[in-house]
């Protein structure tokens, strides 16, 4: 059976995250809304259990895959013929981890609960880790460079999430029944990704032995690393939680949760390009600078872009998603975006330093990050509270970024590129601040900023030719498929 990935044009790659991005920014706009009910229903006390609950639960559940989704995804883009040896291997160390993983997941709710609710809530959740094993069929559809299916599994998730949501909001439910209902959401979602990936190939994966010990042996190194982002990522949750108390960690859990919602952007990129970088490597360096490049590219225009916003819309944002009380967050927002510049970078960084075989490095770093995140949140939580946590956000994504791109261009034997469209994206960016912030300073709404972000930001990304004409059309061509 072959992918499509070797053979990808830039016109089916432009469609494909256009496609997604279109969709997860609905699911994102629903998303906002459905936190929004979540924080009104628990109040900052509950909320700030529930964040960091979830963010505990899933530090622990990525042993369930620990990483080794990108060996797979590398291997069977360049050995289409043993795509279902190499997806099966997967499963099959899924379901090895899968009691250790519950286990420990039970351990770390029982150390952290403040109340029998968060407690029970917590156990529900555990009980929805067997259903991260078919996950591992998403990778079906990534090969192919057509994320149809998977960005339907996604919205029919966040549709019954949101119905779930309002029904619980209404009938003044709590956190047990949140917890319920986002088991089965996702259960469902994993049954009927099932269902397409047995339409979209009479055969679909099963557990295999054949490439488990490679992917272990790839893989752990990734796994460590991606293990260590995510500590250091959710860190100074838990810092925040035992040293600053649930209130401030439900202000700091509701303005993080936004940060964790543009993820989608790098996302919907490299769910596209990271096939096409990963086949395209050793044979077509040429091929792996071109989408690395086009890659970054579309990184900086869009994360540019909502640092310009948020930087002005901080505080109007927040209290519209979750009302007044929750205005003091307000300033770790733009300092967390300013993170996520480097975070969505990172995204790209973290695919090359795997297709170039330095997985390795990635641990060395993340625990340079781990320990700085650590020891500048136990230095300036206690001192600054949350906003601490937010500023050792940025310092650790920034060490993670910069690191990563030196070993990277070490390796291809390059300096570091010239800004190019990037440094124009930066220049573009700058510039919408200062119209969004004269705005602000007369007075304009929050809509009307929304629709000067719209109309001033497309306008300046091709008045300086950071996007071009012949982009668009890229995406709107009718380029062949072989």
């Amino acid at each position: 059976m072959s992918t499509l990935a070797r053979h990808t044009t830039k016109q089916r790659a432009a469609r494909d995250i256009v496609m997604q991005v279109v969709v997860r920014v609905a699911n994102l706009a629903l998303g906002g809304v459905v936190t929004a009910l979540v924080v009104r229903t628990l109040g900052q006390s509950g909320y700030g259990q529930w964040s960091t609950g979830f963010a505990s639960l899933a530090l622990v559940g990525y042993f369930a895959n620990f990483g080794m989704e990108g060996v797979a995804l590398r291997e069977a883009a360049r050995e289409p013929e043993e795509e279902h040896e190499w997806i099966g291997a997967v499963m099959l160390l899924r379901l090895m981890m899968l009691l250790p993983v519950m286990l420990v997941s039970l351990a770390l709710i029982l150390a952290l609960q403040r109340s029998h609710e968060m407690l029970v809530a917590g156990v529900i959740m555990i009980v929805a880790t067997p259903f991260g094993g078919v996950g591992a069929l998403g990778l079906m559809f990534r090969l192919r460079v057509d994320n149809r299916v998977p960005m339907f599994i996604l919205t029919l998730r966040s549709i019954l999430w949101g119905i779930a949501v309002l029904i619980i909001y209404l009938e003044h439910g709590g956190m047990v029944a949140l917890a319920a209902a986002l088991v089965a959401t996702n259960a469902i979602g994993s049954l009927v990704q099932a269902g397409f990936a047995l339409k979209l190939d009479a055969r679909i994966p099963r557990p295999s032995r054949k490439h488990l010990r490679e992917v272990v042996r790839v893989g752990l190194p990734i796994g460590i690393g991606g293990l260590l982002i995510i500590a250091y990522a959710t860190v100074d949750q838990i810092i925040v939680y035992t040293i600053a108390g649930t209130n401030a960690s439900g202000l700091y859990g509701s303005v993080y949760n936004l940060l964790n919602q543009a993820h989608f952007v790098p996302i919907s990129i490299l769910t596209t390009l990271a096939p096409v970088i990963a086949a395209s490597w050793p044979s077509d360096r040429a091929r792996l600078l071109r989408t690395s490049r086009r890659a970054a590219e579309l990184l900086a225009v869009t994360s540019f872009g909502g640092l310009a916003f948020v930087i002005v819309a901080a505080t109007p944002v927040v209290r519209l998603i979750f009302g007044q009380t929750f205005v003091p967050a307000a300033p770790a927002l733009p300092v967390l975006y300013a993170a996520f510049v480097f975070i969505a970078f990172g995204y790209l960084n973290g695919q090359l330093l795997i297709v170039l075989g330095l997985q390795k490095s990635m641990v060395y770093i993340s625990v340079v990050a781990l320990v700085v995140n650590v020891a500048g949140n136990l230095v300036l939580v206690p001192l600054t509270g949350f906003m601490g946590a937010a500023w050792m956000t940025l310092v650790t994504e920034i060490v993670v970024c910069v690191a990563s791109l030196a070993l990277i261009l070490k390796a291809l034997e390059m300096r570091l590129p010239r800004p190019g469209r990037i440094g124009r994206a930066a220049l573009a960016a700058a510039l919408l601040t200062g119209v969004l912030e004269a705005l602000a300073l007369a007075g304009a709404p929050l809509a009307l900023l929304i629709v000067a972000a719209c109309v001033t930001y497309p306008a300046l990304l091709f008045g300086l030719r950071a996007l071009e004409v012949e982009d668009v059309r890229v995406v709107l061509g009718r380029g062949s498929l072989s």
